[in-house]
């Protein structure tokens, strides 16, 4: 009978140490996370400020949205944005300028908007290209020409500014992990 309770004990034992690594693990990504996404706001808001530009929030959206875990999966989520938005953005202003009338060019900016995504295989990401049509046809200030322009750079300024903040961090991360290495090699482990 001891023997079961030993394996259970030992069980429960091993799971706690798998526990606090991934407790480790998912705070060091939460960290990693947060650093990302500040700097990037930071960068953001410095650069519109000092430009005088408008459009801040959709390039802080943007960077929010894109930023995953690792640098490969936050490029593809960049790229599909930014096909997604020249997609949305495109079809919003020729509905708006061609149809005139708010809603109508609306609706016929969202369907074609779909019918698009279906052709061009971004089914996963057609909600954010239709979002893209109001945002774009419905915004009160300036020409709608100007707001679709000021829309895309904003959407790929976000894509810039935080594909950079996460390159700088991973390279950041491997040089103080590659120090680490060389410390344990030249000292030896602690």
């Amino acid at each position: 009978m001891r023997p079961k309770y030993s394996a259970m004990i030992n069980s429960v034992l091993s799971r706690r140490e798998d526990d606090t690594s991934s407790t480790a693990e998912r705070r060091s990504a939460a960290v990693r996370y947060a650093v990302e996404v500040l700097s990037s706001v930071v960068i953001l808001l410095w650069g519109y400020h000092l430009t005088g530009a408008q459009g801040s929030v959709w390039a802080i959206i943007t960077a929010v949205l894109i930023l995953q875990p690792g640098l490969n999966s936050s490029v593809s989520a960049s790229g599909v944005r930014i096909v997604s938005t020249l997609l949305g953005a495109s079809v919003g202003t020729a509905a708006a300028l061609l149809i005139g009338g708010e809603a109508t060019a609306l609706l016929a900016g969202i369907l074609v908007t779909i019918i698009l995504c279906y052709l061009v295989h971004l089914d996963l990401h057609v909600r954010q290209a239709c979002l893209t049509v109001p945002i774009v046809q419905m915004w009160p200030q300036g020409s709608i020409i100007h707001v679709s322009y000021e829309r895309t750079i904003a959407i790929l300024a976000g894509c810039i500014v935080a594909l950079m903040v996460q390159l700088a961090v991973e390279q950041f991360q491997y040089q103080v992990g590659r120090g680490r290495a060389l410390d344990d090699r030249h000292y030896g482990a602690k």
